[in-house]
């Protein structure tokens, strides 16, 4: 099993940050290697995940919730099944995001392990540092917007 760790600080309160855990259509803009996630009701979703190359269809749910400060959702696809957890502390200036992903590879992809750990790792640094730049790049006022989005 491969253990992935990243925290980033954004400058936004939990109850603005929470959403973009859960809602598909924000997740598709910052969770890296997301191409597809369609709610299937129950707190569960049909996924497509690329990683290098690949694409993998997973089935994920909600295996925890305690809005707006905890998340746990575990996904599990041929050959795959992970576990990523997301704690929301309010800080003085925002929130504070540590994140956590489990990987368990099978047997035919275990030969990958280390790559797969890595690049594991640099995704959910990538997929944090995504989610703070569109939280706080919208400002104050709607974190919807792109950034560099026109405003009117």
């Amino acid at each position: 099993m491969a253990r992935s760790e990243a925290s980033v600080e954004i400058a936004r309160p939990p109850a603005d940050v929470f959403p973009w855990l859960l809602d598909p259509e924000k997740r598709l803009r910052w969770v890296s290697g997301l191409v597809s996630s369609q709610p299937l009701g129950d707190g569960r979703f049909r996924e497509t995940i690329e990683q290098a190359g690949r694409r993998v269809d997973v089935t994920s749910g909600v295996v925890a919730l305690e809005e707006p400060h905890r998340l746990e959702v575990r996904s599990k696809g041929r050959g795959v099944t992970a576990r990523i957890a997301h704690r929301l502390e309010p800080t003085g200036d925002g929130t504070r995001v540590s994140s956590s992903l489990e990987l368990e590879l099978g047997r035919l992809l275990r030969l990958a392990g280390g790559l797969a750990a890595g690049q594991a790792q640099r995704s959910l640094e990538r997929s944090l540092a995504r989610l703070k730049e569109l939280l706080e790049a919208a400002g104050s006022d709607d974190a919807d917007e792109e950034p560099g989005a026109e405003q009117a």
